[in-house]
């Protein structure tokens, strides 16, 4: 299956309201799919003129980028709903690794869901992205960034970005022929320090990703979170990176009368057997040709 028919199977929208996030012109719930209001944090407008001199970044067709329903600028999602809300379910591709504060944004998805409402998720994994580089999202960046009330990239996040920010072929990643991606031009440590002062010192606000993950650390972050009564989610379902692709994909469902422990209980644990990218030179090899009761 492809990402829209993972969601259209996880979301089910016909006769039921939802709200994705994000867009652009690649909308992975069409109007015809059901009722579905498009949210994002600029007019379309205003995404329009953002992304008129970033083409790699942007929309792919200039004029296709969907009308914005919702904008969430200055508002949360339940105000920006207002007597259309709650939904039924919520759409997030590739939304939640820019996030300064996951925590917080997490609990106001749930706030504009229904009871057992379901959020889906599809996350970039690191292992196929620019962020190959860096290092894994821990529990306690998100408690931080969550006590903070963080609303823009750190100097430390923006710092990660521009001096790690590689030239991956997923395709070569998961032959295991990829092993020393080249940095994209301009970036660098020295980059990377003068963005970071820049933030630190004028509170400007970089787009870079605040979280980089694999599904077994996104895994273990969500289980202490859960643990710890920071989300009203559990995770329903739960896709790692199927052979081939550059993203992972959650199925999370609010279950507000939960415990703590009953949420944690509940997400999935890493499975060992999931397929996986071969391991880069002659090691990789070597061990593509060894049993597989073999490899420790």
């Amino acid at each position: 299956m492809d990402s829209r028919q993972r969601t259209l199977a996880a979301v089910r929208p016909h006769g039921r309201t939802g709200v994705e996030l994000g867009p652009l012109d690649r909308p992975l719930i069409r109007r015809s799919d059901g009722d579905i209001l498009y949210a994002d944090h600029l007019s379309t407008e205003g995404l329009a003129r953002k992304y008129a001199g970033h083409a790699a970044a942007g929309p792919q067709a200039r004029g296709a980028l969907v009308e914005v329903d919702l904008v969430l600028e200055h508002q949360t999602l339940i105000q920006a709903l207002g007597a259309r809300g709650p939904v039924d379910y919520i759409v997030a591709s590739h939304v939640i690794e820019h996030l300064p504060d996951p925590l917080g944004w997490l609990n106001d998805c749930a706030d504009a869901l229904n009871p057992d409402g379901v959020l889906f998720l599809a996350v970039p994994d690191k292992r196929f992205s620019f962020d190959r580089n860096r290092g894994l999202t821990r529990t306690g960046d998100w408690v931080e960034a969550h006590l903070a009330r963080a609303t823009r990239p750190s100097p430390a996040q923006v710092f990660e970005h521009f001096a790690r920010a590689v030239r991956v072929d997923p395709r070569a990643v998961w032959a295991g022929t990829e092993t020393m991606p080249p940095l994209f031009e301009g970036h660098g440590p020295q980059a990377g320090l003068e963005q970071a002062r820049l933030v630190q010192a004028t509170g400007a606000f970089l787009d870079v990703h605040c979280s980089v993950f694999t599904p077994d650390s996104f895994l273990s972050v969500f289980r202490e979170v859960a643990e710890i009564g920071l989300t009203p989610f559990e995770i329903a379902e739960f896709t790692p990176t199927p052979r081939g692709e550059l993203e992972f994909f959650a199925l999370l469902r609010k279950r507000a009368g939960a415990s703590p422990a009953e949420r944690a209980a509940a997400t999935p644990r890493p499975d060992p057997a999931a397929a996986g990218p071969a391991a880069p030179g002659w090691r990789g090899r070597i061990a593509r040709m060894r049993p597989a009761r073999d490899r420790r």
